[in-house]
């Protein structure tokens, strides 16, 4: 590995009136590369900032590293919030360093990191970040969960603790495929309800296990677009034998969508009146490779070890 002094970052602490507490000492490196170039990180980074709280943060306490600072949510007066990792982690001692949309950049400087990780819509803030420490992009947005905490974990050398990940929810799989034979015949719509409509959404790697289950999805499902608006009335188009919704029990979104879901239009779905519409905490399951396996345990107990009806029969 090489040997480097990391003149950049020394520079971009003093132009923000940044101090360095101990000596200004080189850091044994590696070169990390991804889809989104080639980086020089530390080989043991002391303080990693993330960029998005439910994807980055919490799978990185899935691995076993602390940030010292992160994204998150965060009302006026109030203390600010990680989701997916509140409060399975102990999340003390991680700084708020802004929105995940707009992180602050003289917060991110304070804490003199050694790496900063952030997806791939940060790319329009690189630049700047550079000038604070080296910056990695990960694909959580054009990949599916297993790959983007693969490049995670070899990014900060927590390669063992991911392949322990992968092997139960691997395994998870293997025994849905064992007790449901005909899992296409099962159709899923995946979505987020909001109080004016609902987008295409699977939180906490649940569209991931549907893929990985082989479950099948309604046509209006397979062309429609994810993650834009649909209104109420276009409810009716992704009717499944399962819906999945989920709710941010911080933020109170369950209240704010109750009358969407207290509509003659919802109550009237196959799903809603055969009680196989599943409701879930999203906060409970983030993003990420725990998350997924979660998500899986949940399907697991949902669809193959309960009686279910289908559209079809």
């Amino acid at each position: 590995m090489a040997v480097t002094v990391r003149a950049f970052f020394l520079a971009a602490c003093a132009s923000l009136g940044v101090g360095l507490t101990g000596p200004a000492a080189a850091a044994e490196t590696k070169v990390f590369e991804n889809s989104f170039g080639r980086v020089e990180v530390p080989l043991a980074p002391r303080c990693v900032v993330s960029l998005h709280d439910l994807s980055l943060t919490t799978q990185l306490l899935e691995l076993g590293v602390k940030p010292c600072g992160s994204t998150g949510r965060k009302k006026l007066f109030s203390d600010a919030l990680f989701r997916g990792a509140q409060p399975r982690f102990d999340v003390a001692g991680i700084q708020y360093i802004g929105s995940h949309q707009a992180p602050d950049l003289e917060a991110i400087a304070a804490l003199q990191p050694d790496l900063i990780v952030g997806l791939s819509y940060h790319a329009e803030l690189k630049e700047k970040l550079d000038k604070i420490a080296p910056v990695v992009l990960l694909p959580a947005r054009e990949a599916d969960i297993k790959t983007y905490a693969k490049e995670l974990a070899e990014l900060v050398g927590k390669q063992q603790r991911y392949q322990e990940l992968l092997a139960e929810y691997q395994w998870i799989v293997s025994e849905f495929a064992k007790r449901v034979k005909e899992p296409g015949r099962i159709t899923v719509t995946t979505l987020e309800v909001y109080p004016d409509g609902f987008q295409l959404i699977g939180r906490s790697g649940m569209d991931d296990v549907i893929a990985d289950f082989g479950l099948g999805r309604v046509a209006a499902y397979r062309e429609a677009r994810q993650n834009v608006p649909y209104s109420l009335e276009r409810i009716g188009d992704f009717n499944s034998d399962f819906i999945i919704d989920t709710y941010e029990e911080m933020l109170d979104s369950e209240a704010g969508t109750a009358a969407f879901r207290s509509s003659p239009q919802w109550q009237s779905l196959f799903a809603v009146q055969n009680r196989q519409f599943l409701y879930l905490n999203r906060s409970r399951f983030a993003d990420t490779m725990q998350g997924m396996i979660g998500s899986a345990y949940l399907l697991m107990s949902h669809i193959a070890e309960r009686g279910y009806k289908l559209q079809q029969d």
